[in-house]
């Protein structure tokens, strides 16, 4: 061989190739990196969708508070003299019997292009946004807790301290009515009477 080709072949660099172990720790690197990284992404979006549960509650609440202030107020309005508890309760009483009503309504409104199991919470807020509209338990008359799923339609509206109103709609279509508790629309599929 000619001594000008060895003296270039000695110059010339060697290509480096990764080692089977080293291929193995940089994916493992790799695959533990994107797992921190989904992990983190779960972390927050948890975080996230509890406050705005948080918020929600919140937000029930101080509609709920708001509904029985309203309530006393169109009963001192209506009779200026100190009002008892009995007709405070008895107001309570009309408005979430009549805001069961005014769901139902709605929800027959969403079945009408669709079926019953679709009016859930948020369908029946773009009907009727005047009202809160949740899957948890109903604090007061401006706040329905709703069911909708396999077993029918239930809805639930908090009226005086004790009682809470029942409204359902069963899978062949009956209306049913009832009180009781738990105030949740998963426990108005219990309803049972004819009307209330």
């Amino acid at each position: 061989m000619d001594d000008a080709f060895r003296m270039v072949a000695a110059r010339m660099p060697r290509t480096r190739r990764l080692s089977p172990f080293a291929a193995r720790a940089v994916a493992l690197l790799v695959v533990s990196g994107v797992l921190v990284l989904m992990f983190a992404f779960f972390v927050v979006s948890a975080q996230q969708k509890a406050d705005a549960r948080r918020s929600q509650l919140a937000a029930t609440e101080r509609v709920a508070a708001e509904a029985n202030e309203r309530a006393v107020a169109e009963i001192q309005t209506a009779d200026p003299a100190a009002p008892d508890a009995a007709a405070v309760g008895t107001m309570l009483d009309a408005r979430a019997r009549a805001a069961a009503t005014s769901a139902l309504e709605a929800a027959r409104t969403v079945a009408s292009t669709g079926s019953i199991v679709d009016a859930a919470p948020d369908a029946l807020t773009a009907v009727d946004p005047a009202v809160l509209y949740i899957d948890g338990p109903s604090t007061g008359p401006s706040v329905i807790s709703v069911y909708a799923g396999a077993a029918g339609w239930a809805a639930a509206v908090h009226a005086t301290k004790d009682t809470c109103y029942w409204i359902a709609v069963t899978t062949d279509g009956r209306t049913r009515y009832g009180t009781g508790t738990p105030c949740t629309g998963m426990a108005a599929l219990a309803a049972d009477r004819p009307a209330w």
